[in-house]
């Protein structure tokens, strides 16, 4: 069907519909001429466009309206009404059914075309036809059947693609060849789809005839499939963008053509080795007779032969007698062997010995580190219970006991973590890689790891590298560890001056040097602090603290790299530590210690000490004073650089952080004005690191932009957020949402909508949230509220879900289909009981709802706080009184039950004393078989339901990971949270872990901020 012939049928139906709607204006209404309202509905359905049978249904509809409107007698009007109510649905319901019947028919004439071209092209593969002579003639059909006005096929030859044939093309501009990553054609292969391009003119592919040339406007690149390679490419230059149909036609016969040319490619390959095979056959009659003449000449050989064995025999006789002597020899020989056999089999059974001892210390330190850590698990956690002191019941002094109790075992802990990491080289577990290292990118990463401990102990710190040195080979991991070692002590013993970090070319490798003005070591001591456990200064007055196992574990891991460690020092002029590595080193497997006790892992970092972002530059050693400061935490250092990059713009110090424990850390230390953070973090999820800034009341207040490939908006949100964007991100939009946090900063004055029509009710909440920084207003109605939303900025509105004009869910209804009002966050706070169904339709609105009741007011008071960024110290003293009530006990884990599986009765306890305070109910397993009884009973009803379980690994007659693959095989618990808790003895630890089924992992002793920010995000809301 043509255009001409569309634009008829519309005149025509433009027509009739004139002429019937005039013919209804002039009858009465008692005569039923809408009836031939149908005959241009019927007119559209020939048409090709969908949407003409509705837009003619809907303009007849139109006409009866407009005809019924006119003053004339006939039948009662309300009769007449409902009989062209009646037609008009009718018509609507015509109309819808004819633009199904043209799509519908426009489908058909599609797969029409579709399968007749699929016929033509099968076609043109039939036959014996070499690569060449099929491409050219599936050029032709395709070409001529899509309009291309020129096409090109290329075949896989090696690590590209040779040109078979061309239709229409100006082949001199043609390339023959084109590589595999080459171009939109090495793309349409890497990535096996069909792309579509529209080109410059000067870009496009060229056509030609004898009297004409021009250049195609649109290239269209098909990939041909092979099973899963892709073995050719067909590209068509086109003068306009393909139909759908076009790309459907594609993706049916992409395998077919690429099958095909593979058919094609093998008959030729099969015809070249016909001919080789006759060549080869006609060389081999000319050997055959070349052999018949050597044949004559080894016959006389033979003869010749025959004399000379008869010589022989007379020799063998000779060496019989010789033999003889022989054999005595090697019966002497076969002596030695079965004592060297016996000597063989003492080696073995002593080597079992020693791996049967080696398997003994491994299982003793996995023992250990359970029986270390149980103890002192439990300590950490009830010192830190009483350090919070929830019930203000102890004095400040008692407080300050629980932190020290708290630090000394902190203390504890690295020392266990040295001793029992000592295993790992002793028995060959570490592990080493060889990686690309940048040396001025590792020295600018030292440095600003470091940089801040120096600037507090008023040191300098630098780094040199020499521009001669390139990168080089080694584990950069371990290679940092060493460097952090040397910096770590040279800042310890350094009281006054610098601390330089070289990297320079040394004999047939690299030096890396930490070189101090500290106070030195004497001749005598400097092997002496190389051993474990020994330090230059060993008496018990000694100044400065530490295990002496630093210096053991850089040596031992030197040795691992291929390289060793000297030492240039003197009392009171400095020490300079040299690691000097090959330059390109076979790294080598751990050797055997040279000591009872080898280097375990390097000390845990100073609290302050945050890793630096790979390529990233940020400001956090040259923030003043007053200045203003962005913390970023991203692990991405494009992203990270961007971002910076928006913060400078905006007059902000910006600080780049990649791992979420860093950015609270951070957060903490720079209390910086606004937050950019992402959610997939290395560590763990940027969700537990907002939500441990959001109960941190120093640093609750701070704004946080969310970022991430996922959607966790409601999360975020409900978590206190600002806001949420998804990856990718455009800058403008980030500029946009930092621009937002900068003017939610500079808006000190915050206003909070109350809606409620009990007026003692509104005074008590007014008195309840009104401080220097909140402002509050009232409504008692919905109207007023909604009034007060269109022509006032709201911060925040507490909504109650009784109202005289209008309910709850109305109010917010109406404020999220209205443009002019303002819908700020929703904290809905009611006395009525709401049904599950009513809290998810509620959850569209509003990020809160908060229940009246007995521990409603300190609910509020934390929800408002975290809605609004207040500063926690700038509220009134009940204010900030009650918001410390709502933070211990929280609200996700109020009401909630979690079983504990844990057989040491201590850290049941203080598992129970971390949770119970927060409104959670502990349930106690002694084992893994007494957790799957727990379960088995909720199960059958005879108990309530759990929420999540802690689940410890190592138990008596089932383990945790035993027992959490057990669970993950009942359907009803393969979604119930399981968090593993592991003294960490090992590191596949984690490992065993997931793959055991567990949601997450925490190692002992227990952080309780992780445990509670863990046991929040992974408790199902």
């Amino acid at each position: 069907m043509t255009k001409t012939q569309d634009l008829t049928i519309l005149v025509v139906i433009a027509a009739a519909l004139a002429g019937v709607f005039t013919l209804d204006l002039m009858v009465p209404l008692g005569t039923a001429v809408w009836l031939i309202y149908i005959l241009p509905l019927s007119l559209a359905v020939f048409a090709r466009w969908p949407a003409l049978p509705v837009a003619t249904a809907v303009l007849v509809c139109m006409a009866m309206a407009l005809a019924f409107q006119k003053d004339n007698t006939g039948i009662d009007p309300t009769v007449a009404a409902v009989n062209r109510g009646l037609a008009g649905i009718v018509y609507l319901c015509l109309g819808f059914l004819g633009r199904r019947l043209i799509v519908t028919r426009g489908k058909l004439l599609d797969t029409d075309w579709i399968t007749g071209t699929q016929v033509a092209v099968s076609r043109a593969v039939q036959g014996d036809l070499t690569a060449e002579k099929l491409a050219r003639q599936v050029l032709q059909v395709l070409a001529d059947r899509i309009g291309a006005r020129a096409a090109v096929a290329y075949a896989r030859n090696g690590h590209g693609h040779l040109r078979l044939a061309q239709w229409g093309t100006d082949g001199d501009a043609l390339a023959e060849r084109v590589a595999d990553d080459e171009g939109h054609l090495g793309r349409a292969v890497t990535e096996g789809r069909i792309l579509q391009m529209s080109l410059a003119p000067d870009q496009a592919l060229g056509w030609a005839t004898g009297l004409a040339r021009g250049r195609t406007a649109h290239a269209l690149i098909v990939p041909m499939r092979d099973g899963q390679l892709i073995n050719g490419v067909l590209e068509f230059g086109l003068d306009a963008a393909p139909p759908p149909r076009v790309i459907d036609l594609f993706e049916r016969i992409g395998d077919k053509l690429g099958i095909a040319l593979r058919s094609a490619q093998y008959r030729q390959q099969l015809q070249e080795l016909l001919e080789e095979t006759r060549r080869q056959a006609e060389e081999l009659r000319a050997h055959t007779e070349e052999l018949a003449a050597s044949n004559e000449e080894l016959e006389e050989q033979t003869r010749a032969l025959q004399d000379s064995q008869r010589r022989l025999e007379a020799q063998q006789s000779e060496l019989e007698e010789q033999n003889a002597q022989l054999e005595s020899q090697t019966q002497e020989l076969e002596e030695q062997r079965d004592a060297l056999a016996r000597s063989r089999r003492m080696l073995e059974d002593q080597a079992q010995e020693l791996a049967q001892e080696s398997r003994y210390k491994s299982e003793f330190v996995a023992n250990m580190s359970h029986e270390l850590r149980t103890p002192l698990n439990a300590l950490l956690i009830m010192s830190r219970l009483l350090s919070d002191n929830r019930g203000r019941n102890l004095s400040e002094e008692q407080v300050r006991w629980a932190e020290t109790i708290e630090a000394s075992g902190k203390d504890l802990l690295a020392l266990i973590n040295d001793i029992l990491d000592l295993s790992k080289i002793e028995f060959g577990k570490m592990d080493v890689s060889r990686d690309t290292v940048e040396p001025q990118a590792l020295a600018d990463k030292l440095v600003r790891a470091f940089e801040a401990q120096a600037r507090d102990k008023g040191l300098t710190l630098s780094a040199q590298v020499d521009p001669k040195v390139a990168a080089f080979s080694s584990d950069r991991q371990r290679l940092e560890q060493v460097l952090r070692n040397f910096i770590s002590n040279a800042l310890k013993f350094t009281e006054r001056g610098q601390v330089v970090l070289h990297i320079s070319p040394a004999a047939q490798g690299i030096a890396l040097s930490v070189q101090d003005s500290g106070i030195g070591i004497d001749a005598s001591q400097q092997e002496t602090v190389f051993e474990a456990f020994r330090q230059a200064d060993g008496t018990i007055s000694r100044r400065f603290g530490g295990t002496g196992l630093g210096l053991s574990i850089c040596r031992e891991l030197a040795d691992l790299l291929g390289g060793r460690i000297t030492l240039t020092s003197a009392p009171g002029k400095g020490s300079t530590f040299t690691l000097i590595l090959p330059a390109a080193p076979a790294l080598q497997s751990p050797a055997p210690a040279r000591r009872s006790l080898p280097a375990p892992t390097m000390p845990e970092p100073a609290p302050m000490m945050l890793d630096a972002l790979p390529g990233v530059e940020d400001d956090r050693a040259d923030i003043g004073a007053g200045e203003r400061v962005m913390l970023v935490v991203e692990d991405d250092p494009a992203f990270a650089r961007i971002l910076y990059g928006l913060a400078q713009e905006l007059g902000f110090r910006c600080v780049c952080v990649g791992r979420a424990d860093d950015a609270v850390r951070a957060a903490r230390h720079f209390l910086p004005q606004a937050i950019v953070m992402d959610v997939g973090l290395p560590d763990h999820s940027g969700l537990s690191a907002l939500d441990r800034l959001k109960r941190d009341t120093t640093t609750r207040h701070i704004p946080v932009h969310m970022v991430s490939a996922d959607d966790y908006t409601k999360e975020a949100l409900a978590q206190g957020a600002i806001s949420y964007m998804m990856k990718p991100v455009r800058r403008d939009d980030l500029a946009t949402a930092i621009r937002n946090l900068e003017t939610r900063l500079e808006q000190r004055l915050r206003r909070v909508l109350i809606v409620e029509d009990d007026p003692a009710q509104m005074l008590g909440l007014k008195a309840l949230l009104t401080s220097d920084g909140v402002e509050t207003v009232g409504a008692g109605t919905a109207a007023e509220a909604l009034q007060i939303c269109r022509s006032q900025t709201v911060d925040c509105i507490v909504l109650d879900m009784t109202l005289p004009d209008a309910s709850g869910f109305e109010v917010l209804e109406q404020l999220d289909g209205d443009g002019t009002a303002s819908f700020p966050p929703v904290i809905v706070y009611t006395a009525r009981a709401l049904s599950e169904a009513e809290e998810q339709r509620l959850r569209r609105y509003s990020k809160s709802i908060i229940i009246k009741g007995a521990k409603s007011p300190e609910r509020l008071i934390n929800e408002v706080t975290l809605f609004l960024h207040q500063v926690v110290s700038d509220l009134p003293q009940k204010q900030r009184d009650m918001l410390a009530a709502s933070l211990n006990r929280d609200a996700q884990l109020e009401g909630r039950r979690i079983l504990v599986v844990e057989d040491d009765i201590r850290n049941v306890y203080a598992l129970t004393g971390v949770f119970e305070p927060h409104g959670a109910t502990v349930q106690i397993a002694r084992n893994g078989r007494e957790a799957l009884e727990a379960l088995g009973r909720i199960n059958d009803g005879a108990a309530p339901k759990i929420d999540l379980v802690l689940m410890d690994v190592m138990m008596p007659e089932m383990d945790g990971l035993t027992a959490t693959r057990e669970i993950r095989k009942i359907d009803r618990w393969k979604g119930l949270p399981i968090i593993m808790l592991t003294a960490k003895a090992m590191a596949e630890d984690q490992n065993q872990c997931l793959a055991a089924g567990a949601n997450d992992y925490l190692p002992k002793p227990l952080d309780v901020d992780k445990l509670l920010s863990l046991t929040r995000v992974w408790m199902p809301r």
